[in-house]
């Protein structure tokens, strides 16, 4: 018997069990990454495939042998390339729970607990986001768990477009947009890439986005915003897309401002807080949020500085009647005699159909850590940003790009006194990095800034501090003058 039940039960704890051990040996080794370059690590793995299967024993150890040593080992201080977290162990055993209970989250005959803990999460959410629940004068807020910030951000826009063209008499949902007006949507040119991409799904095309210049913190220049509602007629915006945190610089556009000017002329505003919603759990940095709750949609995401295993997000708005306009029933899931009789169906709400409880991880890790432990895990990765770029900044071999706003700190190899061209620094640069993970000393990104090739520290692991990522700058300067003397001497 290979299916999980009463009479496999003892096979599947003594499996979890040396799983865990597995993993647990994995993690005491305390290695980044083993795999070398790409060539040699694709030669390294095997995948078997037979009529006859295969004894778990020997399954496990090929995962211990190929997989878990060539893969990127989040838990290690030294992994901070991109908003890819180590995991709480609390949503490790949360995983556990979620596929051993297998519920699909698009009906509450498959999933009835576990939908009105959904449910209960994204009301407690809306609130941490200063939005009402349900009041005489406010609308009710409402939302959903998501796979991410993508698909988060897809819905604010969808919801947008949808409100937009139905104030123009078009329900696009029944009719589609052929010969209606085109609807902007104005973001930062520091805005995540998921915007141009959505809008492209939603049928009005990459063009349909305009890009607002930044300033010198990368956050949205308020000025050319105005400027360019101007243009276009507040009339003709669809939505505006501020940003929370932007994927290289952390920069947090002006939100009460924006909402400001949202507001006054009739636009959407959603806020990507993908990364940077994790603040509202944070006592010192929350502030850097204030404007916020004037958003009429927001993307949260659980698997950044939440510290959960992907996938985890969430899409909240303002007023849950938004949801009206994607609404569609089906009769054997999610029957309109449903509502009638208060029977919460969530596929009413989600773009998926079927759809993990991926809320338990969150429910859970709060529950386990309080939000002021938790809180204090997210500021930890601001105060090591703040103290790595200082060092940077004090260091004649590299050049500090800004100073740190949330947990990234862009930065180059550029010595004092020498003279590189952009193009030569950047082959540099890129050497570096590639170089530290191939032999397993640090795993860190590289990314486009201001006209230079820059390297990136994402310190979301609290015990990336100072002293645990010194031997890495070492490391870096010591390749890139390595790297000078034998190509460019």
């Amino acid at each position: 018997m290979y299916i999980l039940n009463q009479q496999t039960s003892h096979d599947y704890v003594a499996a979890s069990a040396q799983t865990s051990a597995m993993i647990q040996q994995w993690l005491d080794a305390e290695s980044l990454y083993q795999g070398g370059a790409p060539a040699a690590l694709q030669d390294k793995l095997t995948l078997n495939i037979s009529k006859t299967g295969r004894d778990i024993d020997m399954v496990l150890g090929d995962i211990a042998q190929q997989f878990l040593p060539n893969c990127v080992s989040t838990a290690h201080p030294h992994c901070a390339a991109h908003l890819h977290p180590p995991t709480l162990w609390v949503g490790q055993v949360a995983e556990m729970i979620i596929a051993a209970t297998n519920q699909s989250m698009d009906s509450w005959n498959q999933s009835p607990a576990a939908t009105y803990i959904e449910k209960e999460l994204i009301q407690w959410l809306g609130a941490q986001c200063g939005f009402n629940s349900s009041t005489k004068t406010e609308p009710k807020a409402g939302g959903v768990f998501t796979s991410g910030g993508t698909q988060s951000n897809l819905m604010g826009l969808l919801l947008a477009r949808n409100r937009f063209y139905g104030a123009l008499g078009v329900d696009v949902q029944k009719d589609g947009l052929a010969g209606q007006p085109l609807g902007r949507i104005l973001c930062s040119e520091q805005a995540h890439f998921s915007v141009e991409k959505n809008a492209a799904l939603l049928g009005l095309g990459q063009r349909s986005v305009v890009k607002i210049a930044t300033d010198r913190t990368g956050a949205m220049d308020m000025a050319h915003l105005e400027d360019t509602i101007d243009r276009f007629g507040a009339q003709n915006i669809m939505a505006v897309v501020a940003t929370a945190g932007t994927t290289d610089l952390g920069a947090i556009d002006p939100l009460e401002s924006i909402a400001e000017v949202c507001q006054a002329a009739g636009i959407w505003l959603h806020v990507d807080a993908a990364w940077g919603g994790a603040l509202l759990l944070s006592e010192r940095y929350r502030d850097m949020l204030a404007g916020i709750a004037r958003a009429d949609s927001i993307t949260l995401d659980f698997h950044k500085h939440f510290f959960l295993p992907i996938s985890c997000g969430a899409f909240l708005v303002k007023d849950a009647e938004n949801f009206a306009s994607i609404r569609l029933h089906s009769d054997y899931l999610n029957p309109s005699d449903d509502e009638t009789d208060d029977i919460p169906n969530l596929v009413t709400y989600s773009l998926q159909t079927t759809r993990r409880f991926d809320a338990l991880k969150l429910a859970m890790a709060l529950d386990v850590l309080g939000t002021d432990a938790y809180g204090a895990l997210i500021d930890a990765g601001l105060d090591n940003a703040k103290d790595i770029a200082q060092r940077l900044d004090s260091d004649p071999d590299f050049v500090l790009v800004r100073p740190p706003i949330l947990s990234s700190v862009l930065f180059y190899f550029a010595p004092q006194n020498s003279e590189f061209s952009a193009e030569s620094l950047a082959k540099i640069n890129r050497h570096i990095a590639q170089n530290l993970l191939i032999n397993n000393q640090a795993n860190i990104a590289t990314t486009q800034y201001d006209g230079h090739l820059c390297l990136k520290f994402t310190l979301l692991n609290p015990d990336s501090t100072l002293a645990a990522m010194n031997p890495v700058i070492a490391q870096i300067a010591a390749l890139g003058h390595a790297y000078l003397v034998r190509d460019f001497k």
